[in-house]
């Protein structure tokens, strides 16, 4: 039997398990640090996180064709050129709109690469295999998450900018890696045709499959909920509690995120076997509701982790889901486009953070702010069965 593991596949899984320790050492904390170092208001916090969305959004728009067109090492070297400007200069930040360019960065980095090294998962994995490389890849983040929070809490206590510079460290390791493992091992280029890449060529897709818009439909309110977990909870949490109680309990609803994750990986994968893709993301997407809902309901941490476990079952179904699914319904030639513009979900991201911060703002207590989120999110459901029934007529 050919082995699932080639040196491409699993130079792409070590290089997106120290990409993602490298975010989850910084990003989950962001929240409170910009609360508690600068005193910024939840609109003004949420609108810098909305901004990391927003940034990769718009590339999202039209990056898809360059990845199937152009040397994909060449385009991840790109991304993460991106990320370690964007940590190590964040340091250096001390007026608001600095923040804004950092998340700038970041996102367009994000848009450039997240899409690319699925690409490449796809394309040098054989088809029977690729739900498991998919599951082992969402596993290899979730460790990352596992591990890196508790991390960073120690790196704090040397300070804020020696935890960015040691972020931006991680994102050098990782580039170094590429080069030296692809300089040995380059990476075969498909056969590509001349014709011009045009940023009309992804606005064509969502002309020509009207299950795939409806499809990025569900995964925009998808990430609305989701996107509450860095910027709307962590300020729930540090407005409810003191500054050291809050990042203790968010260390510990992060961490409790991904032990569930590690725990529940597994079952999923199996699930995945005997029910169908689209039947997954409707169960997950219950359950991210249910367990927004939940969130602002008590503010007991053993309330709160139980509510974490019923988001992060629903976090598991969609996102794992979603990469099989995308890699399902379109040819090798397409899959930069679709991956890229599975990034157009973004606009969830951009919203909740805003619209989280907003209502905490002018709402008193958590309790209703949990309840409208989780009720928006819950839109998703409709959406993945409407996009499951249009690409079932189509065929």
């Amino acid at each position: 039997m050919k082995s699932k593991f080639n040196v491409v596949i699993s130079t792409i899984l070590i290089s997106i398990f120290i990409a993602r320790f490298g975010t989850f050492l910084v990003l989950p904390y962001l929240t409170l640090f910009l609360l508690d170092e600068f005193d910024y208001s939840g609109v003004q916090i949420g609108t810098i996180i909305s901004t990391l969305a927003l940034s990769k959004l718009i590339v999202s728009f039209f990056i898809g064709p360059y990845i199937d067109k152009y040397p994909k090492d060449k385009v991840i070297f790109a991304g993460l050129v991106g990320y370690f400007i964007s940590y190590m200069y964040f340091p250096f930040i001390d007026q608001y709109v600095g923040f804004i360019i950092f998340a700038a960065i970041l996102g367009v980095s994000q848009a450039i690469v997240e899409p690319t090294y699925r690409v490449l998962l796809s394309l040098y994995t054989e088809p029977e295999n690729r739900r498991f490389i998919f599951n082992i890849r969402y596993f290899l983040i979730n460790i990352s998450a596992a591990i890196a929070p508790l991390t960073s809490v120690y790196f704090q206590k040397f300070g804020t900018d020696t935890l960015f510079f040691t972020v931006g460290f991680i994102f050098l390791v990782n580039i170094i890696t590429f080069a030296l493992l692809f300089k040995k091992y380059p990476i075969k280029q498909e056969t590509t045709n001349s014709k011009k890449v045009s940023i009309f060529q992804s606005f064509y897709v969502f002309k020509k499959d009207y299950g795939f818009t409806l499809f990025i439909v569900a995964l925009i309110f998808i990430s609305f909920g989701y996107s509450q977990f860095d910027s709307t909870l962590s300020q729930y949490l540090g407005i409810t509690f003191n500054h050291e109680l809050a990042l203790k309990y968010f260390a510990w609803l992060i961490t409790t995120n991904a032990i569930t994750v590690l725990v529940i990986q597994y079952f999923v994968y199996k699930l995945g076997e005997v029910i169908s893709t689209t039947a997954c993301l409707i169960i997950g997407s219950t359950c991210l509701s249910v367990g927004l809902l939940l969130f602002g309901q008590s503010e007991h941490i053993l309330f709160l982790i139980f509510a974490m476990v019923i988001f992060t079952a629903g976090e598991v179904l969609v996102f794992t889901m979603t990469d099989v699914h995308i890699d399902e319904i379109c040819e090798d030639h397409e899959k930069g486009t679709y991956f890229a513009l599975s990034g157009v979900s973004s606009i969830g991201k951009i919203a909740g953070p805003s619209l989280g911060g907003f209502l905490l703002d002018v709402l008193n207590g958590g309790s209703i702010v949990f309840i409208i989120i989780g009720v928006i999110t819950v839109l998703a459901l409709p959406s993945f069965y409407l996009s499951d029934k249009v690409m079932k007529n189509r065929t």
